[in-house]
């Protein structure tokens, strides 16, 4: 009788437990679930976004097993077009897009702090009013800030200056106006930063007051706004590229987004 009472208690202690661990809060479990990139390894980050860095690379078909969602860098993807980067067990990142699963994935407790840099606005006090990457124009890899001839034109964050460049078609100038015919970016620079990162400045009046190969810090004036290469009205045309330099239309990112992120957001008109 009394073992039959112990083993009636340890069959109810055991219900009990199991009870418990079926009761559990469901952010604690994890989806299973593929890397969808055929071709090209998907990368894995330490942040979300293309300009953290690179950790690890995962072939085709990887099973891994995301635990939640962070907003991140809108990226293109295989499976789906979005924002949302899914964190893996270790704390990294991959992209949503580029991961084939089933339901839904809850929201991560917070997000990964940007890479120590001090970043400013290349144009303070001057809103975006051309987009990046438009219906209207898709091809168009930068954003527009629309000012008066001669503003100052700021470094974003501290780097090296990689290019000092009259980009123009074969016979024009980058010392008078342009046009919508012209070609280029007109007078234009390009700065390195730490992390892999470069920003363009472009369409500046006359040639730039830095030279290849010299340090700037964040805020250093670095040109003046002006209207010269492919442009009808002053402004400055501003590109911010991860993964390089080099540049290409593959390494351009949202500055919005991008300066959104680096504590140092660029208001839109």
């Amino acid at each position: 009788m009394i073992r039959g009472r112990y083993l009636a208690m340890a069959v109810s202690v055991l219900i009990g437990v199991a009870g418990l661990v079926v009761a559990a809060p469901p952010a604690t479990a994890r989806s299973t679930a593929s890397v969808d990139s055929p071709g090209v390894p998907l990368n894995v980050r330490t942040g979300p976004a293309r300009w953290y860095p690179r950790v690890a690379r995962l072939t085709d078909g990887t099973p891994i097993e995301p635990v939640c969602q962070v907003e991140g860098e809108y990226v293109e993807g295989t499976e789906r077009d979005t924002n949302l980067w899914d964190r893996l067990p270790g704390g990294t990142y991959v992209h949503d897009g580029h991961v084939r699963r089933s339901g839904s994935l809850p929201r991560c407790g917070g997000t990964p702090s940007a890479p120590h840099l001090e970043w400013t606005h290349p144009l303070p006090g001057f809103p975006v009013q051309g987009g990046f990457r438009t219906p209207q124009r898709p091809t168009h890899r930068g954003v527009d800030l629309m000012s008066f001839r001669g503003t100052p034109i700021r470094a974003a964050a501290e780097g090296t200056v990689v290019e000092v460049v009259c980009n123009i078609q074969p016979g024009g100038s980058c010392d008078v106006d342009g046009s919508p015919e012209s070609r280029g970016c007109g007078w234009y620079v390009k700065i390195a930063h730490p992390g892999h990162i470069a920003t363009l400045y472009c369409h500046m009046v006359r040639h730039p007051d830095v030279t290849a190969g010299q340090k700037v810090v964040a805020g250093q004036v670095i040109g003046y706004v002006g209207t010269s290469g492919r442009s009808s009205f002053p402004h400055l045309h501003f590109e911010v590229h991860v993964n390089a330099p080099p540049t290409s239309d593959a390494t351009a990112v949202d500055p919005l987004w991008f300066m959104a992120a680096v504590g140092a957001p660029m208001p839109r008109a």
